[in-house]
Formats: C-alpha cells, sequence, structure tokens
C-alpha cells in the first residue's frame, strides 16, 4: 500500500511539474533568419529560472545555413503572393505583440525576379499593418535584399508560456494560407510573364 502511496505522489508531483513548465511564463527569445535556416523558439521556463525548451519551425540540422527555397526567386515570389498570407502573418505577429514583447523587429527583404510580384507583396504586407497599432507597424519593415529571391530576418523577446507559443504557431500553421505557401515553396514554377493578380486580404 506504502508503495502505491509513493507512486502516485511521485507521478502527481512530476504532472505538477509538467504543468508549470508548460503553463507558466517563461523568457522567451524568438529568431527567424531564412540566410542561416534558423526558425525557433528558445524558451527558458519558469520566468527564466527552469530548464530549457525549444519550439522549432526549421529543421536543426540545416541551422547555419541559408534556406535555398528562399532565394529560388520565381519559386519564393509565387508562396508570396498566397492569397491570404499576409493576413494569417499579421494575426499571428499581433498576438505576439499582445504579450507585450521587450524587443521586436521583423523585416522582409524582397529582390524578386517579377518587379510586379514584388509590389503584390508590399501591398499585401502594408495593407494588414496599416491598421495596427503604431508601435507595431514600426516594428515590421519591407525592404530591399542584395540576393535574389527574399529574406526573413525577425527576433522578438517577451515572457510568454510555451502552451500560449504554441497555439499561436499551432493556429498559424493550420491555416489555408500557409498550406498553400508551404505547397507552392515545394513546387517548382516557371517563370511567367503574365503580372500576378491581387492578394486578397481579409
Amino acid at each position: 500500500m506504502d508503495i502505491v502511496f509513493w507512486l502516485a505522489a511521485i507521478g502527481g508531483g512530476a504532472l505538477l511539474v509538467w504543468a508549470a513548465l508548460y503553463l507558466l511564463p517563461a523568457r522567451t527569445t524568438i529568431t527567424i533568419d531564412t540566410a542561416a535556416s534558423a526558425g525557433q523558439a528558445e524558451m527558458k521556463t519558469l520566468w527564466g529560472l527552469g530548464p530549457t525548451l525549444y519550439l522549432r519551425a526549421l529543421p536543426k540540422a540545416n541551422h547555419g545555413n541559408p534556406l535555398e527555397v528562399f532565394h529560388d526567386a520565381t519559386r519564393i515570389g509565387n508562396a508570396l503572393t498566397t492569397p491570404g498570407i499576409a493576413d494569417v502573418s499579421y494575426r499571428a505577429l499581433h498576438r505576439l505583440y499582445l504579450l507585450k514583447p521587450r524587443a521586436a523587429r521583423l523585416e522582409l527583404g524582397l529582390n524578386l525576379v517579377d518587379a510586379a510580384q514584388e509590389r503584390v507583396v508590399q501591398t499585401a504586407v502594408q495593407a494588414p499593418l496599416a491598421a495596427a497599432p503604431a508601435s507595431m507597424r514600426e516594428t515590421i519593415s519591407v525592404t530591399k535584399c542584395s540576393t535574389p529571391g527574399a529574406d526573413l530576418v525577425g527576433r522578438y523577446e517577451l515572457f510568454a508560456s510555451p502552451m500560449a507559443l504554441a497555439a499561436i504557431y499551432g493556429e498559424f500553421k493550420r491555416t489555408e494560407p500557409v498550406r498553400e505557401f508551404r505547397r507552392r515553396l515545394k513546387r517548382k514554377a516557371k517563370p511567367s510573364k503574365k503580372a500576378p493578380g491581387e492578394i486578397r486580404t481579409a
């Protein structure tokens, strides 16, 4: 009977520790850098006093090397003109903004083969930002990158629970625009002389 009691106590304690690690705020650094295949959230649990957890959007094995598909200018151009991708990206970033990050920066660099595509992407990004708080707009920029294709660079520092971050990322990844974006990245596209259509915004 004593063994059963102690096993139950140990199991209950382990469950409470796991819940605390997952539910309580973690000191979090989100890093995005397509030039180095970096896309992850490093979470030092229990306000920075506990063990470190990682939420990865890109495989660790490729870390440090350029994300090649982002420099296939035709393919990334088609992916970035996915209808609705700017809107769902804005919603995810706005949820991060509501968590009051201590530092926030996101820069999209473009150097697409098709100038019309580049204008479409810039317009699509600017549309949802027009209604964003000024302090959030200041953290997001669209620039010209030196290499063909696109580069995405960002860094966010905040206190947030792993559960909250996983929910934001999970909802973002499940949206239809993101699924279509990923399909377009996997599909080799032929350059088109026809100007792309205008991106629909929600």
